[in-house]
């Protein structure tokens, strides 16, 4: 054969590939889409009017680690509007306890101006972090062991809360005999880029942890969200507490998992009309905050991380590329995919609050999340571990603590069944 058949026959192969990954990429979608929507619907929409008032306020302690929340002017305001909005809630016998953790800004400064001298409030600073503590959980560690309050909300400094919405998420929990309910909340951001990044990293979280089986007592999945944990106390101390998760820096999702695995029962709702956070002020940021966690979505495993980016090009980015520019016999799947992620994004969008348009930029936000994925591998495997605000954590720890609670995982697992 010439170098133009070769070449043609080359090419030809090129085709039927793409047509052959395209059809592959369609069935998966269909099928992962159809289980995704059969999942996310059983979640439940808590909105601040559907809730019953009751005579007894529960009594619950919001507790808050800060570090350097006050870096920009914009950050400031952030941090003192989110700050008001918790001494705003109602329905509830509440407690705040804030936890500076070795600010070198003027967080403490802004903190104290919007919380004033209300007797509900209580702050702490952490003069010094122990070995093999993550910043940020021992400051939350420090928080929770400073009240005695049955419910314990953990949130974050740039959380606003509804005034209802720890009474909903409470009577909601109480009515359903939870132990820890997640609550999905409204991500502000500002430029398409970044709405686009945001929207789709939390669907593709979704995927992931399927927090659908979070109510499943047969499953270790759950979902655990840094903007609005609620979790009952005694099972918090059932589970090792914070301590449990010390040296994990996807604290949230760990927590979440190890409550579960102690015998604690689980749920994940929607609630983007009670809690709404400005995740990142810019996509820059966005990306460098991932990097501290992103490598541990995948166990800060390096085959995990070939497949995801390979299973991610080849699912999410090549078919909106061919439905426009491949050939004609990858154009139909490959739109047949673009339809089913519009379906997707859309109805996600009418319980999370965000515009179905953004499924056309899926594309772009998996190539940022691939982009996060491999910063944060890169900077973890150069680096030897994590830095995060000033502290480095070592790789090796951050994979035995991996290691063992996915052992965790399964020793529950085996129990349950």
């Amino acid at each position: 054969m010439g170098r133009g058949g070769r070449g043609a026959a080359g090419l030809r192969c090129g085709v039927d590939a793409a047509a052959a990954i395209a059809w592959l990429s369609l069935a998966a979608w269909s099928a992962l889409a159809l289980i995704w929507w059969r999942g996310m619907r059983r979640l439940a929409v808590l909105a601040p009017a559907g809730d019953d008032d009751a005579a007894d306020e529960p009594r619950v302690a919001v507790v808050v680690a800060a570090r350097d929340e006050a870096s920009t002017p914009e950050a400031a305001a952030s941090l003192a509007r989110a700050a008001r909005s918790w001494l705003a809630l109602e329905g509830v016998s509440l407690e705040v306890v804030v936890v500076d953790d070795r600010s070198s800004d003027a967080t403490p400064q802004v903190l104290r101006a919007a919380l004033g001298d209300d007797a509900r409030v209580r702050t702490l600073r952490v003069e010094a972090l122990p070995v093999g503590w993550i910043g940020k959980v021992h400051a939350q560690a420090m928080g929770v062991a400073a009240t005695r309050a049955p419910w314990v909300l953990l949130t974050d400094a740039d959380v606003r809360l509804h005034p209802r919405s720890a009474a909903v998420a409470v009577r909601h929990a109480e009515r359903h005999a939870l132990d820890h309910l997640g609550l999905l909340p409204r991500f502000a951001a500002r430029g398409w880029a970044l709405r686009a990044f945001v929207t789709g990293f939390a669907l593709l979280l979704t995927v992931l942890v399927r927090p659908w089986e979070a109510d499943d007592p047969r499953s270790p999945r759950t979902l655990g969200v840094g903007a609005f944990g609620l979790y009952r106390r005694s099972a918090l101390a059932a589970a090792g507490g914070l301590a449990a998760v010390r040296s994990r820096p996807d604290d949230d999702l760990a927590l979440a998992r190890a409550v579960k695995a102690g015998g604690g029962r689980s749920a994940v709702a929607f609630g983007p009309g009670l809690a709404e956070v400005d995740w990142y002020p810019s996509l820059a940021a966005a990306l460098r905050g991932l990097e501290k966690n992103a490598f541990g979505g995948v166990g800060f495993r390096l085959d995990l991380l070939a497949a995801a980016v390979v299973g991610l090009l080849a699912t999410h980015v090549a078919p909106f590329a061919w439905a426009v520019l491949g050939p004609s016999a990858a154009r139909a799947p490959s739109w047949g995919v673009v339809a089913v992620v519009f379906a997707v994004y859309a109805w996600h969008g009418r319980r999370a609050g965000h515009a179905a348009w953004l499924a056309f930029a899926h594309p772009v936000a998996v190539l940022l999340l691939i982009a996060a994925l491999l910063r944060s591998a890169a900077a973890a495997l150069l680096g030897g571990g994590v830095r995060w605000r000033g502290r480095r954590y070592p790789l090796v720890e951050l994979r035995a603590a991996a290691r063992a609670d996915a052992e965790r995982d399964r020793r529950a697992a085996r129990a349950r069944r």
